[in-house]
């Protein structure tokens, strides 16, 4: 049997002497104290490695009962090498350099110890702002194992109360706290699988007689998984899995860190999460089928290796990951999860191969539109006399007959690669398919339209894409619309656009670009007219039009008391971009949390009456402006 890495490596710490007990990256499991609640058992809303829309999750997230203020303490001695304040993101944040070279992190806070916030404070006069990112001196601001650095809280992006924990490495890679052992964290429940689907890699591929993506529901027999069916494939197929990981005592759906895919005992794939880098932190696009998550809002783990996925955390197999099937062969798959605390869980399936035919006995259910996998189109027509279909690409007119049919719709495929067709005959209509261009990956590459154009620098895409482009007016809205493929490519930088617009503005400098994937929830991204063209930049495929705000945000007092005053913030349709407060002419600090549109004032000098001529300006991504003032 193959050992992971991290399995080897504990196995070369038992088998050298001297050694500390347990080490993990070359640290003693019991060098860290549990950062919360020390003296009872706590649980996870959040794991390390837990798959998010557009991250893995760092460390732990340890829930406070839905409650703020509870004591967070220094897991370990050190100083606080880093203060953080955001709107987002990790909220009030402490991180503590220790002297074995590795950080902690404490984030979402409510509070400050009193000597941190008195210095966090002042800076944030000093610079104006209530965003702040300090770094006090080494050593200002020391803490001994088990002091109170702060109150745990809901601050920045946090869905709820909370505690994130973080634990770095010298490298400012996120190990896995769980691996330390804490005994506040009880864990004997094994992973749970779902459904695993099976996925054609390319043209030639086939499952049960189909190209494409199938999915299939795990049964479970004691404490495995299996399918009952075998199922029949051809070519290079790539396995992906619907799975999480529980904790004792907690309902929430956490990470699986350890993913092992064996075909006949051979391992194909193998996954150990037990550190995170921050710059790869994307990739989780690719680590997971992202098409698949748009279109079943499932996050499926794939078991393969894409092209454009340079994650570190994988055992770097000659086949990345992906199945080869000969029509002869007969695969038995085991995919073995295992979580921090070593529970297992097995599946097991079976795979045979099948030659290809034109024919399939499983239903097909047609895509109402023309659809893309990979380098592969897809097109369906009903059954008919011919059972061909026309395409009008580059090099003129081509013919395609029907890869396979189940009787009563045929499916005809096309590589992407050979050349991108522009319009398609069916038997009994055409359909525009507006293919524009080939755009590979790792390389500068520039798209020209009449009304538009689009730029992708070396780090703009994970793989190769086909642009599918066009700008129309809607007869729906009114509204003219830039479509710029569907949004089941994953992005890993952005593309710069520049707009022609199509229809009449009577201000072009009161319009600005926002993404309407989504019509009812416009997302404000802004640009830079530059004559009659506008500049932007957008880092997700969808549609996209032009927008006019002239609202200003609103501004209405909540309370006045105990020398504080609050006010909620809001604007409709752009977004707050920015506030400011003052009062008798000088600046006042105002804290914000985004999440309830809250702001509130806080004195530098807090024994100092809160009393004269005060104004506050909020302005929202537009420009619009609205000013509240009262005399206090």
């Amino acid at each position: 049997m193959k050992l992971s890495k991290y399995a080897l490596s504990l196995l070369l710490l038992c088998t050298s002497l001297p050694v500390a007990f347990g080490q993990y990256d070359g640290i003693a499991e019991d060098y860290y104290d549990f950062p919360i609640q020390p003296d009872r058992t706590n649980y996870l809303s959040g794991s390390m490695g837990e798959l998010r829309a557009s991250h893995f999750h760092a460390g732990l997230d340890i829930k406070t009962n839905g409650r703020v203020g509870l004591d967070v303490y220094a897991a370990a001695d050190g100083y606080v090498s880093r203060i953080r304040v955001a709107t987002g993101g990790y909220g009030n944040c402490i991180y503590i350099q220790h002297p074995n070279g590795t950080t902690t992190v404490y984030a979402h806070l409510q509070k400050f110890d009193p000597v941190l916030a008195k210095y966090v404070l002042e800076k944030q006069y000093e610079n104006k702002s209530f965003e702040v990112n300090l770094f006090p001196g080494r050593n200002q601001f020391p803490f001994k194992k088990g002091e109170v650095i702060g109150l745990s809280g809901n601050s920045g992006s946090s869905a709820g109360p909370h505690l994130h924990f973080e634990i770095r490495n010298s490298k400012q890679e996120v190990l896995d706290p769980l691996r330390f052992k804490f005994n506040q964290i009880k864990d004997k429940i094994a992973p749970i699988a779902q459904r695993v689907a099976l996925k054609t890699m390319d043209i030639d591929s086939r499952v049960n007689g189909k190209f494409g993506r199938f999915e299939y529901i795990l049964q479970r027999r004691g404490n495995e998984y299996f399918l009952p069916d075998t199922i029949e494939a051809y070519g290079h197929i790539g396995v992906e899995l619907w799975a999480h990981d529980k904790l004792d005592g907690a309902s929430n759906k956490n990470g699986i860190p350890t993913v092992v895919l064996k075909d006949n005992d051979h391992t194909l794939f193998e996954q150990d999460i037990e550190k995170l880098t921050f710059s790869l932190q994307k990739n989780i696009l690719v680590h997971t089928n992202y098409q698949a998550t748009k279109e079943t809002r499932r996050r499926y783990n794939k078991l393969y290796i894409d092209d454009g996925n340079k994650l570190g955390f994988y055992e770097q197999e000659d086949e990345r990951g992906v199945l080869q099937v000969s029509d002869t062969s007969r695969h038995s798959l085991e995919i073995n999860l295992v979580d921090s605390y070593g529970n297992q869980r097995n599946i097991f399936f079976n795979v045979k191969g099948a030659t290809p035919t034109n024919t399939t006995q499983v239903r097909i259910n047609p895509y109402d539109r023309p659809y893309v996998q990979d380098n592969t189109l897809m097109l369906f027509d009903r059954k008919n006399d011919e059972n061909k279909i026309v395409l009008s690409t580059p090099d003129g007119s081509k013919e395609v007959e029907a890869a396979y049919s189940d009787g009563r719709t045929n499916v005809y495929l096309w590589d992407l690669k050979s050349s991108l067709p522009m319009e398609v005959a069916y038997s009994n209509k055409k359909e525009e398919l507006y293919f524009g261009d080939l755009v590979p990956a790792g390389k500068q590459h520039s798209f020209l339209s009449d009304s538009y154009s689009l730029k992708f620098s070396k780090r703009t895409l994970f793989d190769t894409i086909y642009i599918q482009s066009r700008h129309i007016v809607e007869e729906s809205s009114g509204r003219e619309i830039l479509e710029v493929n569907k949004d089941n490519i994953p992005l890993k930088g952005t593309i710069e656009a520049e707009l022609q617009p199509l229809l009449s503005y009577d201000s072009l400098e009161d319009y600005h670009i926002y993404q309407v994937n989504n019509p009812r929830y416009p997302g404000f991204i802004g640009g830079e007219w530059e004559g009659e063209k506008i500049r932007f930049g957008f880092s997700s495929f969808g549609k996209f039009t032009l927008l006019k705000d002239k609202t200003s945000p609103t501004i209405n007092q909540r309370y006045l008391k105990e020398n504080v005053i609050s006010f909620i913030i809001k604007d409709d349709l752009s977004g707050v971009r920015s506030y400011k407060a003052t009062l008798n002419g000088k600046w006042l600090l105002m804290n914000y949390d985004k999440k309830r549109n809250l702001i509130w004032s806080e004195r530098l000098n807090k024994s100092k009456p809160l009393t004269g001529e005060f104004a506050l300006t909020v302005t929202d991504n537009a420009g619009n402006e609205q000013i509240f003032k009262l005399k206090l």
